[in-house]
């Protein structure tokens, strides 16, 4: 089982949340801020007449506060980019690497520690499996279906039972069953695995095909069974063909309960504790996190250490983007349910990591070269290869105005429809705010979709399609703002990440 897959089912069912940002306060700039600017990236801006344009030229994007921050978001991502490297601040050193990397590192650790205690906890009795088979009130079958409904033709349905029928012919006479239900079996669940349908109880199927499998001895064929699906054949494979199977299925589920009752454990042990203000800190965090990342509030405290807005941030990065959406309407309950999640997401890494639980050099080596073709193929895709990006002899103004050019240029070939926006990867994104300083003005958005309404209504006052685009102004990939934070795996060195 992936331990990540564990991190995110642990998570989601805090996560049950308002799924609209409609209601979304979104008046933090409004009287502050100039309505001219939608976002702001390395010195360089997004006016809202240029936000409204690429709004108004995308097919895809509906004129909503939702949509204006994404794009602007976008945008942001790109500018910064394109800056850092012009400005040689790419995050390819070490520290920033495994800072990328963290979720696949948090991963292997996790199934790691997760498969360690699996080898620890759940070793089956001798005979669990024979009583699983013998007494149990549930049972293994394996089935073929030779599908006709039952308001299907009469010549279809002759014509599907007469092939049951030859198939059964065939068994009798010594045919794997398994072979030839991967081969001709008509219900493509099963078919994927000999026919074997999933261990259950009796009544779990229709009455007719529930009645004929409970009526089988070991190691027995039945004869054709109808019913509403067709016709069947149906097979009690006999103990020592499903010994492993089995094991398998009871190993699973004795995981299941393990991890419930671990992870549970972890919240008594460390007497882990959400504060009072966690949920209204977690909404603020996520609506800026810029700001959170400085004052690195602890939201849960547990013995020896605390979940803090920093760890929050990072986990909210590493999970979908909807999660994000979602955190921002989320009421006190939901929150601090999440926040309790991570917090003991946290404490499962540290038992990892006291248990010498790391990842291995190859590992590291492959994550690394993974994220730096990532980059590189994010780079040329925008052009940003050109060589005089990072001649020092041109000017560093000049080089940056280029630099703006080519992400210009990159989004006016999407908004022609002469290609497809790649999102930057989040951790990159995250990386890259964090080196460089950027905003997003609300104003600006409210301002951007006004023009965008207009021109739509018939008052076209973005000028069209040719109308020429305002200097240094470029645009962003899907999701809210990351952030940064977080350290390097064990096989990455410290390296002195650079601040805004």
């Amino acid at each position: 089982m992936s331990r990540f897959s564990v991190f995110v089912r642990v998570v989601a069912p805090a996560l049950v949340l308002c799924g609209s940002l409609a209601g979304c306060d979104r008046a933090r700039d409004l009287f502050t801020a100039h309505a001219g600017t939608a976002a702001e990236a390395a010195g360089r801006k997004l006016t809202a007449e240029r936000l409204a344009q690429i709004m108004g030229s995308a097919k895809a994007v509906r004129a909503t506060p939702e949509a204006a921050d994404l794009v602007a978001n976008v945008w942001i991502d790109y500018s910064l980019l394109a800056q850092a490297v012009v400005r040689g601040q790419l995050p390819i050193d070490s520290a920033s690497v495994a800072e990328a990397v963290w979720p696949e590192v948090a991963e292997i650790k996790g199934t790691r520690w997760h498969d360690t205690l699996m080898a620890r906890r759940s070793a089956l009795p001798p005979t669990a499996v024979d009583s699983l088979y013998k007494e149990s009130d549930q049972r293994l079958f394996q089935h073929m279906l030779f599908a006709a409904r039952a308001n299907a033709e009469d010549t279809l349905r002759t014509a599907k039972r007469k092939q049951a029928e030859t198939i059964l012919g065939r068994l009798r006479k010594g045919a794997a069953f398994g072979r030839l239900a991967s081969q001709l079996s008509e219900d493509p669940g099963s078919r994927a695995d000999s026919g074997y349908l999933p261990l259950g109880p009796r009544g779990r199927f229709v009455a007719s095909f529930d009645s004929a499998a409970w009526t089988l001895e070991p190691g027995q064929t039945s004869g054709v069974v109808e019913t509403p699906y067709g016709y069947h054949i149906l097979r009690r494979p006999g103990l020592e063909e499903v010994r492993e199977r089995l094991g398998s299925h009871m190993i699973a589920q004795a995981g299941m309960r393990l991890d419930s009752l671990y992870m549970d454990s972890l919240a008594t042990a460390s007497k882990m504790d959400v504060e009072g203000d966690a949920p209204a800190v977690m909404r603020s965090a996520i609506q800026d996190p810029g700001k959170a990342m400085k004052t690195d509030k602890p939201l849960v405290r547990f013995t020896g250490g605390a979940l803090t807005t920093r760890d929050y941030l990072r986990w909210v990065n590493a999970l979908p983007p909807q999660y994000s959406a979602r955190l921002r309407t989320a009421d006190d309950s939901a929150l601090t349910q999440f926040a309790e999640a991570l917090a003991q997401n946290t404490l499962l890494l540290r038992d990892a990591e006291a248990g010498g639980i790391k990842i291995t050099p190859e590992e590291w080596k492959e994550l690394r070269e993974r994220f730096l073709a990532q980059l590189d193929t994010v780079k040329a895709d925008m052009g940003l290869t050109a060589p005089e990006l990072t001649d020092e002899s041109v000017p560093q103004a000049q080089r940056e105005t280029l630099a703006a050019a080519k992400v210009e240029a990159y989004f006016d070939r999407l908004n022609d429809g002469k290609g497809r926006l790649r999102p930057l990867p989040s951790a990159l994104a995250t990386l890259l705010r964090g080196r460089l300083p950027s905003r997003v003005d609300d104003a600006g958005l409210s301002r951007a979709l006004e023009l965008v309404k207009e021109k739509s209504a018939g008052r076209d006052t973005t000028g069209g399609p040719g109308s020429p685009i305002p200097p240094g102004v470029i645009q962003p990939a899907p999701g809210p703002a990351p952030v940064p934070g977080g350290g390097p795996p064990d096989a990455a060195p410290d390296s002195g990440k650079q601040s805004r």
